[in-house]
């Protein structure tokens, strides 16, 4: 690789612990002090840097310029499916296959969620982001006042599960 794409995927990197340690810190906090929004946007621009390290690092992607990868805000769900497949995760759970498809199938729901907490990833079938207001039905919602039930399941096992894959995925890099 050349050191441009390295030092920009190691930049991704670090900017993806740092936001990670953000989403940490906030989930920390009560509800009422802190939306949910907030520490959800921080999840989502981790996961979505994490991704970039890696596609960065190992593919050829164009970075600059329209549609390239330093612009685009998808990419998560496709990172994880080739992190589930990673020998890794694939010695974590040798011999539990049905474990490993029920965790591949929880972590790949939740990441393409966390991919639409971005607001231009899927705005005419999923509006909800943790950023901007939109229009639902009758009224404007602002991300503070939303709950995002779309993302529950990051509070119990499948989503502890995933911020283990991505805390590791960060460590490997």
């Amino acid at each position: 690789m050349n050191v441009e794409r390295e030092e920009w995927a190691r930049a991704f990197l670090r900017q993806a612990s740092s936001d990670l340690a953000v989403y940490d810190l906030l989930e920390r906090q009560p509800q009422q002090e802190f939306p949910r929004c907030h520490s959800l946007h921080y999840l989502q621009m981790a996961c979505e840097k994490v991704a970039k390290a890696y596609r960065t690092r190992e593919t050829d992607a164009v970075l600059h310029g329209e549609g390239g990868l330093l612009r685009r805000h998808v990419g998560f769900e496709k990172f994880m499916r080739s992190f589930l497949l990673s020998p890794l995760v694939k010695s974590r759970y040798e011999g539990k296959d049905a474990q490993l498809r029920q965790v591949s199938k929880t972590t790949l729901t939740l990441a393409r969620e966390i991919e639409k907490l971005a607001p231009s990833v899927d705005e005419e079938a999923a509006p909800d982001n943790a950023e901007y207001p939109w229009w639902a039905k009758d009224r404007v919602v602002a991300p503070c006042e939303h709950d995002f039930p779309r993302l529950s399941l990051l509070r119990g096992a499948g989503g502890r599960t995933l911020l283990k894959l991505v805390r590791e995925a960060v460590r490997q890099f």
